[in-house]
C-alpha cells in the first residue's frame, strides 16, 4: 500500500467514526451502531498505526521521540506524492 492509499484508509475510517458518533448522539442504545463504531474504531487505530510506521506521524502524538523530533522532518500528511 502506498502513502496515498494508506492516508485514504485513515480518512475513510475517521469519517465513519465521526458520522457514526453523530448518529449515536441521537440513538445511544442502537446496538448495531455501537458494534459498528467499535469495529470501525479498531480498524482506524490499525490504519493510523500502519500509516505512522510506514510514512511517519500523522499528529505530534505519533512522534517517536527516541529517534529525535521527526514530526517536522517527514512530508506532511496532506502533501501528495509526485
Amino acid at each position: 500500500m502506498n502513502r496515498e492509499q494508506a492516508m485514504k484508509q485513515v480518512q475513510m475510517y475517521s469519517f465513519a467514526l465521526y458520522d457514526t458518533g453523530l448518529f449515536l448522539d441521537t440513538h445511544p442504545t442502537n446496538q448495531a451502531a455501537l458494534v459498528f463504531y467499535e469495529e470501525t474504531q479498531k480498524k482506524y487505530v490499525e490504519a493510523v498505526a500502519f500509516y505512522e510506521e510506514s510514512f511517519g506521524p500523522l499528529t505530534m502524538g505519533g512522534t517517536d521521540t527516541e529517534k529525535g523530533w521527526a514530526w517536522a522532518c517527514t512530508p506532511w500528511p496532506w502533501e501528495m506524492e509526485d
